[in-house]
């Protein structure tokens, strides 16, 4: 752990000692930790009123500049203008000198990330059509009143009661311009392809924007098939990727070769949304009208005579590494301060899980390199069950 993370993570630590039990807003009482991250602290709170218990959401101020606060209170006012059933909901925002609560409601199942990985398998079809059009629905509402996710993926969509309510949280990177030369803003298994510096198929996004819109488009695409199959087709998409490159070359490899039981309905839906040239997309309303009048998105007989096991495995997804870059990254903060930067919030609690197990397992650091090395193309009992995300090692749930 480096010398800032240790700070903010001692910062965080006695935060949570003055924080729980205490009324804020004259409303609501701070019940409990959910997690932590560099930037703000998720609490379990109670109304003092009526009972009813939320998620609190606490931003520090302290050591941000007047860009930082500014994006700060961009992503409340974004989130509080939004309402739809399938948007998390921001019941109240309040200000404090040194900290900004955003009081939420309290989605109690967890994320769909979690759901997916509990489940062992692939999850019955019917319950991916459910979830994926509520998706769609909050999606389609967000772009209709000019404001682009940029973070779409599992552990962004939290789940409510037992019916499994969907809803669309962390608004954390989420923009109102559908045209942003913030590149590489979002998770990196789930960007779209004109994020990424591609040799002589990149634009020079020094000079061109890129369409948020779209963007999103691509990104519910990946959460498709993660969906479907409990697993994603690529690390990025970029050529330096060899099942995205395979893909890049031949679109059709994503039934031939990736996903075999996919239906022919549901490929061409996949081609649509994950084509190459953003301008080529269709649209999160064409999306889900197509997706609506689809009536299977797998098949159990295979159009191919091809040996099930070179299909399977005909492009191997590499295990996940950190990967370097010349320009600014968003993937887990958009800017710094000496110790307190601000940016998505998806990891706060996974940043205090990967504290406490580096403080805890230092000893042993090489056998979880070398179990990190490893990812599952698919379903394997003996793997962890969140290797088959191969993004598994940037963020996870950061709701339970």
């Amino acid at each position: 752990m480096t010398n800032q993370e240790q700070q903010q993570h001692d910062y965080w630590t006695d935060l949570a000692s003055i924080m729980l039990d205490r009324v804020i807003g004259n409303q609501y009482q701070l019940l409990e930790e959910l997690g932590r991250g560099s930037y703000g602290a998720l609490y379990l709170g109670q109304s003092v009123d009526n009972g009813e218990y939320v998620a609190v959401k606490v931003l520090a101020k302290n050591g941000l500049d007047h860009q930082q606060l500014q994006l700060q209170q961009l992503e409340a006012d974004i989130q509080s203008e939004l309402k739809h059933p399938h948007i998390l909901a921001l019941q109240r925002v309040i200000q404090e000198e040194q900290y900004t609560y955003m009081v939420m409601e309290l989605c109690d199942q967890g994320d769909l990330f979690d759901f997916v990985v509990r489940q062992q398998g692939p999850l019955d079809e019917s319950l991916v059509k459910s979830m994926f059009l509520q998706i769609l629905d909050a999606v389609e509402y967000m772009h209709s009143k000019n404001v682009y996710h940029r973070d779409i993926k599992l552990e962004n969509i939290l789940l409510k009661s037992d019916a499994l309510t969907c809803k669309v949280a962390d608004f954390g990177l989420a923009t109102r311009e559908r045209l942003s030369m913030e590149y590489g803003c979002g998770s990196s298994t789930y960007l779209a392809p004109e994020h990424f510096a591609d040799g002589d198929d990149k634009e020079n996004e020094d000079d061109v924007p890129y369409d948020a819109a779209l963007s999103d488009v691509w990104s519910l695409g990946i959460l498709l098939l993660a969906l479907l199959y409990g697993r994603n087709p690529w690390q990025e998409a970029t050529s330096m990727d060899p099942a995205f490159l395979a893909f890049k070359r031949n679109p059709a490899m994503l039934k031939d070769q990736l996903f075999p039981t996919l239906s022919m309905p549901c490929l061409h839906l996949l081609q649509s949304t994950l084509s190459i040239h953003p301008q080529d997309r269709i649209f999160v309303s064409e999306l889900k009208q197509q997706f609506m009048n689809i009536k299977h998105l797998t098949t159990t007989s295979m159009d191919s005579t091809a040996d099930d096991d070179q299909l399977c495995s005909a492009v191997n997804i590499p295990a996940v590494c950190p990967k370097s870059s010349n320009r600014a990254s968003f993937d887990s903060a958009i800017f710094s301060a000496a110790t307190m930067p601000t940016g998505s919030w998806s990891d706060i609690v996974e940043e205090d899980e990967l504290w406490a197990e580096q403080h805890n397992h230092d000893d042993d650091d090489d056998d979880a390199s070398m179990a990190s090395s490893s990812s599952a193309h698919g379903y394997d009992d003996d793997e962890d069950d969140t290797d088959m995300f191969v993004h598994q090692d940037e963020k996870e749930s950061w709701w339970m």
